[in-house]
């Protein structure tokens, strides 16, 4: 909670109380509704102001107005309003926790951080698939890299969290999440690219279902301050909101959205450990992989749309002239030869595919997906990584034997599916849902920039074989296959 937000809080408490207290001289809670008048209008001046303290506002409305009230309520009329009291001010203190401002650790590279926002579109392809066949399809990119700060120049701007959420035109969306402007990161908006190196390597990221390019910011920070390139994209219609080249708010498609999450819950864990108790070998428990992740089928068209996606930019970053003169200028730095891949969840199954049948994926982490795609029977011959749930390390076991590079899985101990994204610090809630694991939201993601960088020096920049340290971070759990043992 914001200092603003904890004063009000203390505010309101001593008016509540102070509606039981017989005989207290007029002054004093008056003396506490302008305390609480001067915090409101110092909460908005610094734009502190959150809808989680809704209720709270609520609550200060009613109790001023008591303050006209000359004569004392009976007990039973009392006793009822201060619990009502007591609910709105408990539920604004759980949402300000539930949904809080944080602040951010800064990336450890040598690098300051640029970013600039970008719009594609892929004039091959429409979103017939989507209820829009006469759109073609168009791409929202977020682009993290070194950048540069001219001294002698004002200050640049900071970008604040998952701010393509609330930028433009207001809606639902932008009111839910517009508090995020209250979290600045680590990164300057429209930075020149640096120049202490002559390319970069560059890593194109795919989001999970429903969420956004920025939803790992600070795993994007960190490896843009290390000296390399991230292309964030959001998959339109598959993306919580995105803002096209015309402006305009695009939101999911509710129908085919709804259809991705109802297969993905149907895939019931228990399921599998039924079957999976009656095999004696990694092709059997395979086997069931497979029949799982093929029975969703509108899932899998999904990631099918979102590999193509991938393969688009791929396609534009080996051929910058296909865009926009601002991004073909920052593509004709990054080297085309040194590409990997990253995704989380639904991303995490689409650089899966993706790294299957395109061999432009020199290297491809994947952070706790899998299970879905229309290539899971095809082994991967790119070296990979999957860091992985407690939960979800069942569903990879066929990736590791059937790899035929380089294969590692990461198991991560106390880490929860919402862990390897944002949401670990930006929806604490999650935890109390069971979706988020007990691991702190600071050490989640430690672990989850320290084990991507790792690796992606090994096989972008030629480095040594990643070795990691279960010294530094006893949460690891890592399984090698052959292949990635002897490098």
């Amino acid at each position: 909670m914001y200092g603003s937000e904890m004063v009000f809080t203390i505010v309101l408490l001593a008016l509540l109380i102070m509606q039981n207290v017989r005989g207290m001289r007029r002054q004093v809670p008056l003396g506490h509704f302008s305390a609480g008048v001067v915090t409101i209008v110092f909460g908005i001046a610094l734009d502190h102001a959150r809808w989680q303290m809704a209720p709270a506002y609520l609550l200060f409305v009613v109790l001023s107005l008591l303050l006209l009230k000359r004569s004392f309520s009976h007990v039973a009329v009392r006793s009822i309003g201060v619990t009502i009291g007591a609910l709105l001010l408990t539920i604004a203190v759980t949402l300000s926790l539930a949904l809080p401002v944080v602040t951010l650790a800064a990336p450890n590279g040598s690098h300051v951080v640029g970013s600039r926002s970008f719009s594609l579109t892929d004039e091959a392809r429409d979103d017939a698939y989507f209820g829009a066949p006469g759109e073609r399809r168009e791409l929202y990119l977020q682009v993290w890299y070194p950048g540069t700060i001219d001294a002698a120049q004002p200050s640049p701007p900071v970008r604040t969290l998952w701010q393509e959420l609330y930028r433009g035109p207001r809606d639902p969306v932008t009111f839910l999440f517009g508090y995020l402007r209250g979290t600045e990161t680590h990164t300057y908006q429209d930075l020149p690219l640096s120049t202490a190196g002559t390319s970069y390597p560059v890593i194109v990221f795919s989001h999970s279902l429903g969420l956004t390019a920025e939803q790992n910011t600070p795993l994007m920070e960190h490896l843009a301050s290390h000296g390399y390139v991230v292309i964030g994209i959001s998959h339109t219609r598959m993306t919580l909101r995105v803002i096209s080249s015309q402006g305009q708010a695009i939101f999911p498609d509710p129908n085919r959205l709804n259809e991705a999450f109802t297969e993905g819950a149907a895939n019931d864990a228990q399921e599998f450990d039924d079957r999976a108790a009656n095999t004696t070998s990694a092709a059997e428990r395979a086997e069931i992989v497979f029949e799982m992740g093929e029975r969703a089928t509108r899932m899998n068209e999904q990631v099918a749309i979102r590999v193509a996606d991938v393969r688009f930019v791929l396609d534009v970053i080996a051929a910058p002239a296909k865009a926009s003169a601002e991004l073909a200028a920052l593509l004709e730095r990054v080297d085309a030869n040194r590409i990997g891949l990253l995704g989380m969840s639904v991303g995490g199954a689409t650089i899966i595919d993706a790294c299957k049948i395109d061999a432009r994926c020199r290297a491809g982490v994947n952070l706790d997906g899998g299970l879905f795609g229309q290539y899971q029977r095809q082994p991967l011959s790119t070296p990979f990584l999957s860091m992985v749930s407690a939960g979800n390390k069942k569903y990879g076991e066929h990736l590791l034997v059937n790899s035929t590079s380089d294969y590692y899985e990461v198991l991560v101990e106390g880490a929860g599916h919402g862990d390897f994204c944002d949401m670990t610090f930006v929806m604490p809630f999650m935890k109390w849902l069971g979706a988020n694991g007990p691991i702190e939201p600071t050490r989640a993601v430690d672990v989850v920039n320290a084990v991507s960088l790792q690796f992606f020096d090994a096989y972008l920049r030629d480095g040594p074989g990643p070795r990691f340290d279960v010294q530094e971070f006893p949460e690891l759990r890592v399984t090698m296959n052959e292949a990635a043992s002897s490098k």
